[in-house]
């Protein structure tokens, strides 16, 4: 599931190359968005069956509001989709939301 420890493992294995730019903090976001975006994947795709709500989502939805463009209102708009009583709708209405997210990170 979703980590902060692989952006500090990560972060420090990049610490020993010297190399101009910022290539490596941009390696470390480009792994952080990836694993945010895998973790709402399967999170939409099992909130049909079972309620994906908790803790890590609420990691997940905090790191989107906070560093994608547009967070605040597409992590409010996936709290509403994943609230949803009706599975069908939710499921639904939750890969619209993450399919959003990934447009704009470019993903």
């Amino acid at each position: 599931m979703f980590t902060i420890c692989s952006y500090m493992d990560m972060k420090g294995k990049l610490g020993n190359v010297s190399f101009g730019g910022n290539w490596s903090e941009d390696i470390l976001i480009r792994d952080q968005v990836g694993a945010v975006l895998d973790f709402l994947d399967c999170a939409a795709r099992e909130c049909v069956d079972r309620d994906v709500r908790g803790k890590e989502m609420d990691a997940v939805l905090t790191y989107v509001a906070e560093n994608i463009e547009k967070g605040t209102m597409l992590a409010a708009a996936l709290r509403h989709a994943l609230a949803q009583t009706e599975p069908w709708q939710r499921q639904g209405a939750a890969l619209r939301v993450v399919e959003q997210i990934r447009r704009i990170v470019g993903e």
